[in-house]
């Protein structure tokens, strides 16, 4: 039996305070904050006359109050208060609001949430306390999962895609492989497009800092009673180069992180129930630090992901209703660097290589599926709902390049057997049956379960359930349970082919509802139980621990008043409660993470500002240097809509308003201590939106 040894809980040395989390940052950093967003309200409420007061308050949308509907927790549209699951909802307008481009950066107002940054410039998620496996969750777009086959995960290319053609995100935080499989595991997030999009369009131009040029055109065509949705975009950024003191070959340098990316998206909806999806994004950039922490300018990075789906859905007799869909998911990825910097020993290889050594990497990997689900028509206090899953995984394309047995020639790159693993096929079929039933006029029970048999791994169960109680109008109350799973990828079996699926099991209260009139708030507990969990000890080899626990609680909270304005805060905290075998790997994420922010429109201006807050930041187990300061970052989004002569909506958007130094902690030490990874600096972008 594995000896579990139990750590220091949150209560005993990371006890939550908000004083204690905004003291966490520099102290400057914190007063600067929190002085920008009183002042912001404080001249808002002098500067608006009164006689706008009850206009501005019914022109202003909420910023953060969610949709009346949500799809992710169940598969089918219910009210987004009563969903047996924890949910963040952001509506088209209100990720506008925040000025967030990219996924990564809507998660860092997401509560639970802690976005890290690779060595190699890849976003990691960091959901619930948890890091080292950046695999822990599914991004899917309408419902489609678009995670790679290749390393069971999303965040090659999740940040390539450009939020502004979806109508609203979900984020479903805890276990989803009831409902979706393998890798629904601590998080789920659906990027969702417009059913019934109007009549109209858009053309956007981008400029920024950082040489940061882009365009957008959006537009929609009526055929007939057919629909059709088509949004193209392209954007580009030298990003900004930061000093780096020391890398892994003792010498100094900048970081590089230039990019460009394209996004292409075309919608068909044609009334008879069929829509067509199609949907390639690509991303070229450079290397940020690069491979084995040394830096260069020779390392650059070219992933895409191509989807196609075409779904059909009909209402049957009774509102029974049937959907069927066909998928299909490609992802390239092609990477070249300079592996070894020149002039140096390699300990690998125990060669000096004059000019340096390069490799390269290519993969190709697709899952092609259909997919049936049926709403059955109530039943008394029952409504049915079951489904259906085949999918086909193929891993096509798998190597690795290097000039590493040619010390004098870097150009002469040769295979490397056994370095990734050999193309491969698998396959997977899936059943799940869900229950919603309706106990009393206020007392909701939705229990499911779904069954996944694998061609490698066999057959697992993983259930859910979910009690849902309206105490009375101003409150809800819910308890929830699920079980996930995730399969190793190919990535992981290459380096340890006896790897199992890990699990979890986590347990959810939520308590939600108004404690003083229109405060909308809520709070979040969760337990976490992980077992078999895969925990990578360098870059190459994986392995089952045994046992990690955490628990953790999330708070959130807005309010809407006059004069067109709203505050909104959340407040989340984990702890560790258990760990059978050390995190060298990777280092620890932060306990604590305050978001405060403000939001008004006074005439034609809507400004948002907003800032996130963390504890001080873990080192990972064989670093034994100090902890970094917090993350402090004040954001800062104004439109001015209707500018006369120039455009219809011009946006500025301010990230690091205060222009704080940031870095990441490194995520392995290997020989030697790495440096920190340093961040971008206050960020200017300013978008220029016509409408067609």
């Amino acid at each position: 039996m594995q000896k579990v040894h139990p750590t220091r809980t949150m209560w005993e040395v990371g006890r939550w305070r908000l004083d204690g989390a905004v003291q966490a940052v520099p102290s400057s950093v914190a007063r600067n904050m929190l002085g920008w967003i009183s002042a912001v309200i404080l001249i808002t409420l002098l500067s608006v006359p009164a006689a706008r007061a009850a206009d501005l308050e019914l022109e202003s949308l909420a910023l953060l109050y969610e949709p009346e509907t949500v799809v992710t927790a169940t598969r089918l549209p219910e009210p987004a208060i009563e969903s047996p699951a924890i949910m963040s909802v952001f509506t088209a307008q209100q990720i506008r609001a925040l000025g967030v481009d990219t996924l990564p950066e809507l998660l860092q107002f997401v509560p639970g949430f802690n976005p890290w940054k690779s060595i190699a410039g890849d976003w990691w998620p960091g959901p619930r306390g948890i890091l080292d496996s950046n695999r822990s969750f599914m991004v899917m777009v309408d419902g489609i999962s678009i995670n790679n086959q290749f390393l069971g995960s999303p965040y090659w290319t999740w940040d390539l895609l450009d939020l502004s053609r979806f109508s609203r995100i979900e984020v479903m935080r805890g276990p989803g492989s009831a409902l979706y499989g393998s890798s629904a595991f601590l998080a789920v997030i659906n990027c969702i497009t417009d059913d019934r999009p109007a009549d109209s369009g858009y053309l956007k131009t981008t400029l920024g800092s950082f040489e940061r040029r882009g365009i957008a055109l959006g537009r929609v065509f009526k055929a007939g009673k057919t629909t059709i949705d088509l949004n193209v975009s392209g954007e580009g950024s030298d990003s900004q180069d930061r000093f780096v003191a020391v890398d892994g070959y003792g010498k100094s340098g900048l970081t590089h992180d230039a990019y460009t990316k394209k996004d292409l998206m075309l919608k068909v909806t044609d009334p008879r129930g069929l829509t067509f999806l199609a949907q390639h994004v690509e991303g070229n950039r450079e290397g940020y630090i690069g491979y084995f922490n040394n830096l260069n300018d020779k390392t650059f990075f070219r992933r895409s992901n191509d989807l196609l789906t075409l779904k059909y859905h009909r209402t049957l007799k009774d509102s029974a209703e049937l959907t069927s869909r066909v998928f299909y998911n490609q992802f390239l990825d092609s990477e070249r660097a300079e592996a070894v910097s020149p002039g140096v020993l390699f300990p690998l290889t125990g060669l000096v290589y004059p000019l340096g050594a390069m490799r390269e990497d290519h993969s190709r990997d697709s899952v092609w599926g259909i997919d049936v689900l049926y709403k059955a028509a109530p039943t008394g206090r029952h409504q049915f709902s079951l489904g259906a899953e085949k999918t086909f995984i193929d891993l096509a394309e798998s190597a690795v390049f290097g000039s590493f047995g040619t010390p004098a020639d870097p150009a002469a790159l040769a295979f490397i057997p056994g370095e990734y693993p050999e193309p491969g096929r698998m396959d997977n079929t899936s059943m799940f049956l869900q229950d919603d039933m309706s106990l009393a006029t206020n007392l909701r029970l939705v229990v499911g379960a779904r069954y996944d048999d694998h061609s490698d791994f066999g057959g697992t169960w993983n259930p859910r359930a979910g009690l849902i109680y309206r105490f009375n109008a101003r409150w809800t109350g819910k308890l929830l349970y699920g079980h996930a799973y995730r399969n190793p990828d190919f990535h992981e079996m290459a380096g340890n082919a006896a790897l199992k699926s890990e699990n979890i099991r986590t347990t959810e209260f939520q308590l939600l509802g108004e404690p003083f009139p229109g405060w909308f708030s809520k709070i979040n507990v969760f337990i976490n139980q992980l077992r078999d969990r895969i925990q990578s000890t360098n870059t190459l080899f994986y392995t089952n621990i045994g046992r990690t626990d955490y628990d953790g609680i999330e708070f959130e909270t807005r309010k809407r008043f006059g004069r067109g304005q709203e505050v909104f805060a959340n407040v989340s905290t984990f702890r560790r409660r258990a760990l059978s075998t050390p995190i060298e790997f990777a280092p620890e994420l932060p306990q604590n993470k305050v978001n405060l922010g403000y939001s008004f429109r006074m005439n034609n201006y809507e400004t948002s500002l907003w800032g996130t807050a963390t504890s001080r930041r873990s080192r990972n187990g064989a670093d034994v240097r100090d902890s970094l300061p917090g993350l402090g970052l004040l954001n800062l989004t104004v439109t001015r809509l209707g500018f006369p002569g120039m455009a219809d909506r011009i946006t500025l958007k301010v990230k690091n308003l205060l222009n704080t130094y940031t870095s990441m902690t490194p995520v392995y030490i290997g020989d030697g201590i790495f440096e920190d990874f340093p961040q971008p600096g206050r960020q200017i972008t300013l978008e220029m939106t016509w409408d067609l």
